[in-house]
């Protein structure tokens, strides 16, 4: 399952779609746990396995990823 919160502009290779679900899996099991509010860049980099500029090119804010999140788990 992916999600879809991409610029209609924007085409990720299949790596760049691994890597955003694994951003999205991750932040959905820490949000689960610890609240949005409590939850940081620095936890979801670790538990998904990802450089800070991976998670900055595919979220650039809190919001867009609490976003996608939020369509993934709806999905």
């Amino acid at each position: 399952m992916t999600t879809t919160s991409e610029a209609p502009d924007r085409k990720l290779t299949a790596k760049g779609l691994a890597t955003r679900e694994r951003i999205v899996r991750a932040a959905a099991e820490l949000i689960y746990e610890h609240g949005a509010q409590n939850t940081n860049n620095e936890q979801i980099r670790e538990a998904a396995g990802v450089s800070g500029s991976q998670l900055t090119r595919h979220f650039p804010t809190k919001e867009s990823l609490v976003r996608a999140v939020l369509a993934w788990q709806a999905d």
